[in-house]
């Protein structure tokens, strides 16, 4: 029996009987008696488990004011290679969260489980092996990104001082959450009572922030995904146009495998080109994301696009003439 399973098993063993005596535990386990001291100490100081002793009946169970005992999985068993992929999603988590407004305690019971495994500092030598890149992340602060989080748990309003870019304004907002969305930034999805409607929120534009005590009005998620996720990238919207986008043998390569949006479609041609269709409503981002390849890439039909993509091009084309 390894060592993480032990001490699972005799955590166990303590809830599910009102107590029991150090030889009966050393029974139900086999092991020896210095293990079984070792690991009931290890479960009191390292991991928080409240064990009591009684010293007239010799016993143990586990006890503790219930108001403040933490919640516990009761038969949820997990192995090494559970715990070592919970360190991989942490790190994840990391990537898209380092300010830990998500999961604000999440470090701590990372740790409690790094302590669990056999070898734990060689578990995290092996977690920082693995390296997630998000290049153009914006940061969020953890009180926003906490707020909301918990009012969207919760159900409950939330106030938002937001700022609006193009505007240069900021205003004061009570919103309904209705999903937090992750595209290099984290978004909330929340119903605006001032709009009287469906919004998309970038939380790094969120200055103050407030849970309030009203309900949350709520929102069916089969709506949420028909009004909001025809958009492209950050732009929340219904898909109100198709691009058609034909990429070269070369670029072909790498779009085949890329997700630009989850409704796209992909065709590949006998000449190795590749056509890639999909919905957007705002053209900003896509366009932006076409520049990307190109003269690998050509919008096919679509006239405004199309005009989009060559004002961005000759604007950027001017911006180096004039330095030349």
């Amino acid at each position: 029996m390894g060592r993480t399973e032990r001490l699972l098993k005799l955590a166990n063993l303590l809830r599910g009987r009102r107590k029991l005596r150090f030889d009966q535990l050393l029974e139900r386990l086999d092991i020896s008696r210095a293990t079984l001291k070792r690991d009931l100490k290890y479960l009191r100081e390292q991991l928080g488990t409240p064990i009591e002793y009684d010293p007239f009946e010799r016993s143990y169970q586990v006890g503790g004011s219930r108001k403040h005992a933490p919640q516990e999985l009761p038969g949820l068993w997990v192995s090494e290679s559970d715990l070592r992929s919970l360190l991989l999603a942490q790190r994840l988590l990391g990537e898209v969260d380092p300010s830990g407004g998500l999961a604000p305690d999440m470090g701590a019971f990372i740790r409690r489980v790094e302590s669990m495994l056999a070898n734990g500092e060689e578990s995290r030598e092996w977690a920082g092996r693995i390296l997630f890149s998000t290049p153009g992340r914006r940061a969020v602060p953890a009180l926003a990104l906490n707020t909301v989080t918990t009012a969207l748990m919760q159900r409950r309003r939330v106030r938002l001082g937001y700022f609006t870019r193009s505007r240069q304004a900021e205003t004061l907002r009570d919103v309904s959450p209705q999903r937090l969305v992750y595209h290099r930034t984290w978004y909330l999805d929340a119903w605006c009572h001032r709009a009287k409607g469906l919004r998309r929120f970038a939380l790094d534009a969120v200055g103050a922030v407030a849970q309030l005590e009203e309900a949350a009005l709520d929102v069916p998620l089969a709506e949420l995904e028909r009004l909001l996720d025809g958009g492209y990238g950050a732009f929340a919207g219904e898909p109100h146009h198709w691009a058609v986008l034909m990429f070269s043998p070369e670029a072909a390569q790498w779009v085949g495998h890329e997700l630009w949006h989850p409704m796209q479609r992909v065709r590949r041609l006998e000449d190795g080109r590749l056509e890639l269709m999909l919905p957007y409503d705002k053209p900003t981002e896509l366009v932006m994301d076409i520049l990307r390849y190109g003269a690998q890439v050509e919008v096919i039909g679509n006239p405004a696009l199309r005009a989009a993509v060559i004002s961005a091009t000759e604007a950027a084309l001017h911006v180096y003439k004039r330095d030349g």
